[in-house]
């Protein structure tokens, strides 16, 4: 009798560019006055921001692809390459971002386009459908490819007021629908339009956001516990976007979680990298050793606009 198929994170990994800077050395540059440093420094726990003017979006981005494609045989079986992406444009209106990301890391069979809308949250809607287009296909030999990352390209796209700053990483992981790997037991997204306008808001709008967001959040992350068919107790730990310090604390309080069960190494070390932050923290868990073989995982992202996400992995 055939196996159903079981979508799954087969493997991730980042890339953080080996140059960065400490926010106070571009807070003039971004617009940020001595008091609002202070509290990204001191509030939201944000220290330095990778960049790097030297290395191009396609490069940053190929890095971690290519670290999961080693063969050939790799390669062949990358079925759809997926990017998602934050800022609508990231790149000049005659270059397909995800096409010459497919020329340059060799995958002449794959079907490549971008996802983006969603925002910050992105990334997790990517691999939402790259698993919907394997199931669909039918062949559990096939994977997906999804890439996320991109570098600021102006002071817009790099402060959200009072909120994070946004640094340069990229990620990448291998998205199948059967053999070896973290379950994707749920995937869960609510989008609440009436914060579409991201850029100077109406002053009671977003007032809004920001006494709602932290319910919001918390509704999602209970929402995708429970699709997931488990209880609050058996998730290992929270792997967040890296907005800052303070929103977190807030929701793992409301969701009664320790400061133990969530990963927050990276906000001091990388800012807010746009949709790569999941998975990047993902990454560096395994690295430092903290991700278990058999933890179950809830990862979660906001975007702008607003939508919120989460996804459980693992076990």
């Amino acid at each position: 009798m055939p196996t159903a198929p079981v979508p799954v994170i087969e493997a991730v990994q980042g890339f953080v560019p080996s140059r960065s800077v400490a926010i106070e050395e571009v807070a003039d540059r971004m617009g940020i006055n001595r008091h609002q440093l202070r509290v990204f420094q001191r509030v939201h726990g944000l220290a330095r921001l990778p960049m790097d003017p030297d290395l191009d979006l396609i490069d940053l981005l190929g890095t971690p692809a290519r670290a999961l494609l080693t063969s050939a045989a790799d390669r062949d079986r990358i079925r759809y390459l997926i990017y998602a992406h934050t800022a609508p444009d990231v790149a000049p209106s005659h270059i397909s971002t995800a096409q010459e990301l497919r020329r340059r890391l060799d995958l002449p069979r794959a079907e490549a386009f971008a996802v983006t809308q969603q925002n910050c949250a992105s990334g997790l809607a990517a691999v939402d459908v790259a698993v919907q287009l394997l199931l669909a296909d039918g062949d559990t030999r096939q994977r997906a490819l999804v890439v996320t990352g991109e570098k600021p390209s102006s002071r817009i796209f790099s402060v959200i007021a009072n909120t994070t700053l946004m640094g340069e990483a990229s990620a990448a992981c291998l998205v199948g629908v059967a053999g070896a790997g973290r379950r994707i037991r749920s995937y869960t997204v609510r989008t609440r339009g009436e914060y579409a306008q991201l850029y100077r808001p109406p002053p009671d709008v977003l007032a809004d956001f920001f006494t709602s967001y932290t319910p919001t959040v918390v509704d999602t992350l209970r929402q995708a516990i429970r699709e997931a068919g488990l209880s609050p107790r058996e998730i290992t730990m929270i792997v967040p976007h890296n907005v800052n310090n303070s929103s977190w604390r807030s929701v793992i309080k409301e969701l009664g979680f320790g400061a133990e069960r969530i990963y927050l190494d990276n906000v001091p070390r990388y800012g807010h990298c746009f949709g790569s932050d999941p998975f990047l923290n993902l990454a560096s868990m395994r690295d430092e050793g903290v991700l278990e073989d058999d933890g179950v995982y809830l990862l979660a992202a906001v975007g702008l606009g607003a939508t919120y996400a989460a996804m459980v992995i693992g076990g």
